[in-house]
């Protein structure tokens, strides 16, 4: 079934949404649109302008009797699922009207012309944070704000703006509600990425290839929208379209009796019959790509002073991930705040890195961890030594690391490798440790003051340089369970815990042909259903793939959209984590050969979304 989508344009305290009755209106409409089980989306203008009337009104006015309508109306409208967009600061100029005139630069313009940008504007924040174009988005966001509504995201007045203000808008924006300048006649949604782009990894365009109903042909308009739908075939195609519902409103008229008639001829309500008949399924722009494009901080290595920086993090239940940067070089340890909280992407990133520990542990190398130890419910670290088959902890305590010497110390495990994941449910990190030449597996249970001696795992084979192991509750019952990627053969395969050993689940997942040995996976619950899916990455391409658990045997499946392409390179180390603490995990992608150290950011989209 082809996804659609529809967007209400020009929305605003003012104009055709300014008194009481057409502010009803526009709520019939909306309350139509949930009783049909359609999410719907709303361009914003937050500010309405009308010079020739004397007309300047903000969705922040507290004073205004109109805005205030308003707003109470888009809360009304979120709750019956509409997702909101920024459609410009007041979308228009000069002597315009809101909805009508351009708020950006074009080259049509002959007389009171929106101002330009220097394509200095794009080189640095500091001068991007002075242009014009930054300072219309980013007082269009603060209006939000000061309203209490969040926006999910932007569409550019008339699609309009120079090429220096399209880098500014993508460069603070994740998702445009538009189509692309490069692709006008775009049916798909597209990720535009450059990857040495100083300020941005990329955004997000989302088409609207049916346009929309033109006010002075609207039969016309209405016929050509349902000829065009059959045409929509291919599953990656977007039926989307945008509709002025200002056009309905002479269909809809409020009774005596206090009831309302709705003419189900409306323009609207045809194309939306059209739409069934045709088998479109409407959606919200935050379900079509799984992640959007966020922070990027580049020359990280210059900035923090480090050789060969090493990120680990660890979940927090109800919190957001705790990350921890090892700089394996210097033998230091340190605390690294992440924040994705604003819709600006250029405001998000680390707001901090502090020392947390030096020169530990006594031997340097290993394998670095993080995870609740001693079940406190802070996180620690660990270092496995593989060469002495010793493993250090250090216990966090208040904002510091503070060695707690050798928790296991096991000569029969020389030369494994190790994993770390709380496999038993009693709030501790357990060791896992693996012998990649014969394959054989054991874990070390934590007591929270030390690892009892490694028990076997006799079902458990991990044997080959192209078996990739990860840890992670994939069956949602509060174990932590241990997931084999095989890149040779593109299978997955699945031991789950009981609590006091791991048994053979089967093999989960099988691609339909081998996807080399450039391949990273992780696990990492992206839907938020409290199971961990399946996460694999092309390094080369660049591809990020979504596999969702369903907590049974062959469960990996309901592949997403792919992702990407997006930070491409051999030697990125990609992760997943939960930036937000809404219990959904985000991508981080760190480049230590890009612009100096880049680490980049993409935000879950349905951490993007009101709940």
């Amino acid at each position: 079934m082809n996804k659609a989508l529809i967007r209400l344009e020009d929305i605003g305290p003012g104009g055709w949404y300014e008194t009481e009755e057409q502010q009803a209106k526009l709520l019939v409409i909306a309350q139509f649109l949930h009783r049909q089980r359609i999410p719907f989306h709303l361009a914003v203008i937050p500010r309405y302008v009308d010079p020739a009337h004397h007309t300047d009104r903000s969705i922040d006015d507290l004073h205004d009797e109109v805005s205030l309508r308003f707003v109470r109306l888009l809360r009304t409208m979120v709750a019956l699922g509409a997702s909101l967009g920024i459609h410009g600061y007041t979308h228009q100029y000069s002597g315009s009207v809101s909805g009508d005139g351009f708020e950006f630069a074009y080259p049509e313009c002959w007389a009171d012309c929106p101002p330009d940008d220097s394509p200095e504007a794009v080189h640095s924040l500091p001068q991007l944070q002075r242009s014009y174009a930054y300072q219309r988005i980013q007082r269009a966001h603060k209006m939000f704000q000061s309203a209490g509504l969040a926006a999910v995201w932007y569409e550019t007045p008339h699609y309009t703006a120079s090429s220096v203000q399209r880098h500014i808008i993508e460069i603070c924006n994740g998702i445009l509600y538009e189509s692309p300048p490069s692709s006008p006649d775009a049916r798909t949604a597209g990720l535009q990425h450059t990857p040495d782009d100083p300020l941005t990894n990329g955004t997000i365009y989302v088409p609207t290839p049916l346009y929309y109903v033109a006010g002075d042909k609207i039969e016309e308009e209405v016929t050509r929208m349902e000829r065009s739908l059959p045409d929509f075939t291919d599953d990656h195609e977007l039926a989307s379209f945008f509709y002025h519902p200002y056009l309905e409103f002479p269909y809809i008229r409020f009774l005596a009796d206090g009831t309302v008639h709705y003419d189900e001829h409306s323009p609207l309500r045809r194309i939306i019959q059209s739409f069934k008949r045709e088998r479109k399924s409407f959606v919200s722009i935050s379900s079509i790509l799984p992640f959007i494009p966020d922070f990027r901080e580049t020359r990280l290595q210059d900035r923090m002073t480090m050789k060969l920086p090493q990120l680990l993090h660890a979940p927090r239940k109800g919190k957001p991930d705790r990350w921890i940067v090892h700089d394996e070089a210097n033998n230091l340890w340190y605390d690294a705040a992440l924040m994705v909280l604003s819709p600006i992407k250029i405001h998000n990133g680390i707001q901090y890195i502090r020392p947390l520990l030096a020169d530990w542990p006594l031997y340097p190398g290993g394998t670095a961890m993080a995870g609740d130890y001693d079940g406190n419910g802070s996180i620690d670290t660990a270092v496995w030594n593989a060469k002495l088959g010793i493993c250090e902890v250090a216990l966090d305590s208040g904002g510091r690391l503070v060695p707690s010497g050798h928790w296991l110390c096991e000569s029969g495990a020389v030369d494994w490798k190790a994993l770390t994941g709380d496999f038993d449910g009693d709030g501790r990190h357990d060791l896992f440790l693996w012998d990649p030449v014969t394959g054989k597996a054991a874990i070390a249970y934590s007591s929270g003051c030390d690892f009892y001696s490694p028990l076997i795992q006799h079902e458990v084979s991990v044997q080959g340089v192209g078996m990739i192991p990860s840890i992670g509750d994939v069956n949602g019952d509060g174990l932590d369970d241990l997931v084999v990627w095989n890149s040779d053969s593109g299978t997955c395969q699945v031991w789950l815990s009981s609590g006091k050993q791991l048994v053979d689940a089967g093999d989960w997942y099988s691609a339909k042909s081998p996807m080399g040995s450039s391949i990273s996976m992780m696990l990492g619950d992206v839907d938020g259903d409290g199971l961990e899916d399946l996460v694999l990455v092309e390094h080369t391409a660049g591809n990020w793939f979504v596999l969702y658990s369903s907590g049974t045997a062959f469960a990996f499946g309901r592949q997403e959209e792919r992702f990407g392409p997006w930070v491409a390179g051999e030697r990125m180390m990609p992760f997943v984590g939960d930036l937000t603490g809404n219990g959904r995990v985000s991508l981080l992608a760190w480049s230590p050969n890009r612009l100096g150290g880049t680490l980049d950011a993409a935000i879950n989209s349905r951490d993007r979304t009101i709940e």
